[in-house]
């Protein structure tokens, strides 16, 4: 079964106290749905036309509606904070435009429960005078007893600069080789996120995020809708971050095959500053041991 962890509250320390409880990480619970559930069938192909139904929507009845639509009754948007999404949506007022994207990767967990798309999106206006806007996404799915829903999606924008009218028609499917792994608390991945904050041990976050780097990873740092792949763009991206950088987890879940999961909260320049942006990280389980598979970040407003 597929098992998550979130921790939402007013406050961005609080959370840390369960997210540090040992070993049983009590604020961590299965997914009653999937308890019962049959063996699922999918393949990358299932989150590549999820996303496709996803984003027709968008297109034929509006943004509002269409996530209102596909939004799991749990889920996590970043506006650009961690927020619950169904609330968020609900409450936000129509986009001035058609709101539109496309995968250019996507990624299925081997149990076929837990599943990750990534690409490019456009805001296109309705009013000539408006202004058209690109930007990059990450969306976590779950496979439950209703079927697919949108468990996490986040991402950020900017003006337009090529990054849509040069998108990929064919997706990377299945762009990480992840591998089967033990069932553990999806704590486990926010405790990793703690493990390459600040400066420990002399090492930077610079350093300790290469080291646990896969070797096919990407970052995506707002603005850079094309994200950083190759190692030498990895180290440029990373060195342009504080030295310093804190990540402060806020929620986890991890496919019941082990194999695929996601972490996602705020980060501050350094340990005791006040937050200044989100992020969202794809780990994907890899020689024994757990690899950042992808990262997106993006600001938060100032002041």
């Amino acid at each position: 079964m597929l098992v998550y962890c979130k921790f939402m509250t007013n406050s961005y320390t609080r959370w840390l106290i369960p997210v540090l409880v040992a070993a049983g990480f009590a604020g961590c619970q299965s997914d009653p749905g999937q308890q019962a559930q049959a063996p699922i069938v999918a393949s990358h192909k299932t989150i590549v036309d999820l996303e496709k139904s996803f984003a027709s929507a968008s297109r034929e009845h509006g943004a509002k509606a269409a996530f209102l639509e596909f939004l799991d009754e749990e889920s996590i948007v970043l506006q650009p904070g961690p927020t619950w999404g169904r609330a968020a949506w609900t409450v936000n007022e129509a986009l001035p435009g058609a709101l539109d994207w496309l995968p250019d990767r996507a990624q299925v967990s081997a149990a076929g429960d837990l599943g990750f798309a990534s690409g490019p999106w456009i805001l296109e206006p309705r009013d000539p005078e408006g202004r058209r806007v690109e930007g990059r996404y990450v969306t976590v799915w779950k496979k439950g007893t209703a079927g697919w829903r949108v468990l996490f999606d986040g991402g950020f924008g900017r003006k337009p600069a090529g990054a849509w009218e040069a998108r990929s028609r064919e997706p990377a499917m299945g762009p990480f080789a992840c591998e089967r792994g033990p069932a553990v608390p999806p704590g486990e991945l926010q405790l990793l996120d703690l493990a390459v904050s600040g400066i420990q041990g002399g090492e930077t976050h610079q350093q300790r995020m290469l080291a646990r780097l896969d070797a096919d990873a990407w970052l995506f740092h707002g603005p850079t809708v094309e994200g950083a792949g190759e190692s030498a763009a990895r180290e440029v991206a990373l060195a342009a971050l504080p030295v310093a950088l804190q990540y402060w987890p806020m929620g986890a879940g991890i496919a019941s095959s082990g194999d695929l999961g996601y972490s996602y909260g705020l980060s501050a320049p350094e340990p005791g500053a006040s937050a200044d942006a989100s992020y969202v990280h794809i780990w994907c389980r890899h020689g024994g041991d757990w690899r950042l598979a992808l990262q997106l970040r993006t600001g938060l407003p100032s002041g």
